[in-house]
């Protein structure tokens, strides 16, 4: 991940999409009230949270105790000052990458917009933190770029020996479910499916876009379909 590009990107442009939840998250707060699955007082870690947009949106709406990190210190300053302003609810901002996090297990385990920044070595580490971090009857979160993502896909230069990924303004990697079925196999599948949406960022443009959404836990139990 190119943390030189998204630390100056927040420091320059600060809050890029808003401060409006992303659609991952939208997604995840939904799919919780739909399942009745109980949320309160459980631990909640959110892997690379930027400046906090979904981790206040999701601790308000799911009453977690909400652990937050992410390797750009410009974005968790940003997190850290709209905290102190007692708005929003309490949730523990860190400056780390997730290889770093070693004070599991967690819950609920949410990855929005993360994985699609990792480069091929981080990608094969991640999975492998979920399924340290994440609690024996957890649930996991991820939101991803798709392979038919309009805004990215075939965009820039494309990264020789690295399918699906190219190289803009920055490293961005697309997925298919049969990636997303390979890399986190070691959970059981309650919903996988591509969501279309229009992103607006905090500039006026509005990005078209279509990533995976994905849900999926150690267990059967599970609402919804895929």
């Amino acid at each position: 991940m190119s943390l030189s590009y998204w630390d100056g990107a927040y420091r320059s442009d600060r809050k890029i999409w808003g401060k409006r939840p992303s659609e991952i998250a939208l997604a995840a707060a939904k799919y919780f009230s739909g399942a009745a699955i109980p949320t309160a007082g459980k631990r909640m870690l959110d892997i690379g949270c930027g400046y906090g947009r979904d981790a206040f949106y999701l601790a308000s709406q799911l009453g977690v105790r909400m652990t937050a990190v992410d390797p750009a210190a410009a974005a968790v300053e940003m997190a850290k000052a709209d905290g102190a302003k007692g708005g929003p609810p309490d949730v523990d901002f860190r400056v780390s990458r997730f290889q770093e996090i070693a004070d599991g297990p967690f819950d609920l385990i949410y990855a929005a917009n993360l994985y699609q920044i990792l480069p091929p070595e981080e990608r094969r580490l991640f999975p492998k933190a979920v399924n340290e971090l994440l609690a024996a009857d957890g649930l996991f979160i991820l939101g991803t770029l798709s392979t038919r993502d309009p805004e990215h896909a075939g965009k820039g230069a494309a990264v020789r020996g690295d399918a699906n990924s190219w190289v803009d303004k920055t490293y961005v990697h697309l997925s298919d479910r049969a990636e997303l079925e390979s890399g986190f196999g070691f959970l059981k599948f309650h919903q996988c499916f591509e969501h279309e949406f229009l992103e607006s960022r905090a500039g006026g443009s509005r990005h078209h876009h279509i990533s995976w959404i994905l849900i999926a836990g150690r267990n059967a139990a599970g609402g919804g379909k895929e």
